[in-house]
């Protein structure tokens, strides 16, 4: 399919602008129902990774965070901070799996999610790309606008993506299975994360350089410091990669 935007590689403006209206209105009414919103992470998720517990994964792996979560820790009531918090992880969530991706666990404030390399690593590249972006662009054109009515400041997102080969493992509670994954791209999608600013996407090099070259014009190399960053190797030569400010698609506004 061929698409004349610039934002996305993989959806077309009436689909992501779909999806804003779609999550506004779910915001909407948790918040005028005063009802928490409900999601199931495991199920999805561990259903597909039962069929390779013991083996190997090649993943691209996203984890996304708020930005001074813990700020909100000491300025909001208990009851306000887990409002906003099951909303972000909600809608976080459910464009995730829009996107074709898998929600693996939520680590406080962070959803960490990926996306199974199949056939097309540029393809899965783009998509988590695209994921990434969708998701900067719920959360300013969909969940602010809601939450902002209710006396909360707007949310900011960092994300971090990076790809690699993971373990499938499977593990008890209470003597029910769970089903999690273990690799250094998991490791590393949470380091980059941390050197991503208000609504940034930093990505390693091996992301880079397998998503669409369109894409590519949207990131800019970041200036590593060796005394501060203790991750450069092979494996990141020449460097990791931040995305420059988001310029959203125009339709529907």
């Amino acid at each position: 399919m061929q698409h004349n935007n610039t934002f996305s590689q993989t959806k077309e403006e009436k689909e992501i602008w779909s999806l804003v209206a779609q999550s506004k209105k779910r915001v909407l009414e948790s918040f005028e129902k005063r009802s928490r919103p409900h999601v199931k992470v495991e199920e999805p998720s561990g259903i597909f990774l039962r069929e390779y517990i013991g083996s190997a994964l090649k993943l691209v792996v996203l984890y996304v965070d708020l930005v001074g979560s813990t700020l909100m820790t000491r300025s909001l009531s208990v009851d306000r901070l887990a409002n906003i918090i099951q909303t972000f992880t909600q809608e976080m969530s459910v464009i995730t799996s829009k996107f074709g991706g898998q929600v693996l666990k939520f680590v406080g404030d962070a959803v960490i999610a990926y996306f199974p390399i199949s056939a097309s690593y540029p393809l899965v590249c783009n998509t988590a790309i695209d994921c990434s972006h969708s998701m900067i662009m719920i959360a300013q054109e969909a969940i602010n606008p809601v939450i902002s009515m209710y006396g909360y400041d707007g949310l900011q997102l960092k994300i971090g993506l990076d790809t690699g080969e993971h373990s499938v493992i499977q593990y008890f509670i209470d003597e029910k299975p769970y089903a999690d994954i273990l690799g250094y791209g998991i490791s590393m999608a949470a380091k980059l994360s941390s050197l991503a600013g208000s609504n940034e996407v930093v990505i390693s090099h091996s992301i880079y350089m397998g998503m669409h070259s369109s894409l590519r014009k949207k990131f800019s190399e970041v200036e590593l410091d060796p005394r501060m960053w203790k991750y450069i190797d092979e494996r990141f030569q020449p460097g990791v990669w931040k995305s420059r400010p988001l310029g959203l698609p125009a339709f529907g506004k």
